[in-house]
């Protein structure tokens, strides 16, 4: 456990400043734990938005103290459709094409580079949800397919530099346990 005071919104744990989001992850991890019936586990996820320093907030409001539940974080780098690329594998020839026209117009691969769409301007060049649209044509089933279709194993070895490795790993150490009832406690 550790010491945290806090003021005005600034959180300090163990004598260091609280980084982006510490605070409101803080909160509502209280307010969880203080529910009748405290969730069995608690998942914090967010986009980077190229902010290295959210996921260190939420890793100190986990730290801040034993929870009742085991929390697991996910920053996805530098957004969440990052994750959803990684996982794209063309179908189909068309699919295919698409991939190709994409990786033209952006010089990089977006499947195996897809951290590099760092965009923080909504439809620049290299904006994750332009080349999201680009491969599924905006299609959210063919988007959830991503991520439901692709091995877990294949998730992990594409995912690395957009969070999603460190996501799975903790989904496995940390949220498994829980639902296969064979969990050790937060």
């Amino acid at each position: 456990m550790s010491e945290a005071s806090y003021e005005l919104g600034v959180v300090c744990v163990n004598g260091q400043p609280g980084q982006p989001d510490a605070f409101m992850a803080r909160l509502a991890l209280l307010l969880l734990a203080s529910s009748v019936q405290p969730p069995k586990a608690v998942l914090l996820i967010r986009d980077s938005d190229g902010d290295s320093r959210r996921r260190l907030g939420l890793e100190q409001a986990r730290d801040d103290r034993r929870w009742p539940f085991p929390i697991i974080i996910g920053v996805a780098e530098p957004k969440r459709e990052c994750w959803a690329l990684t996982g794209f594998d063309p179908k189909n020839p068309e699919e295919t094409a698409r991939l190709q026209a994409s990786e033209r117009r952006l010089s990089f691969h977006p499947v195996r580079d897809a951290h590099r769409l760092d965009a923080r301007e909504h439809g620049a060049k290299n904006d994750a949800k332009v080349a999201l649209e680009e491969l599924t044509r905006g299609d959210k089933e063919r988007e959830r397919a991503c991520l439901e279709d692709t091995s877990l194993s294949s998730l992990a070895a594409r995912g690395g530099n957009t969070g999603l490795t460190e996501y799975l790993k903790e989904i496995r150490e940390r949220l498994v346990p829980v639902l296969s009832g064979h969990s050790q406690g937060p």
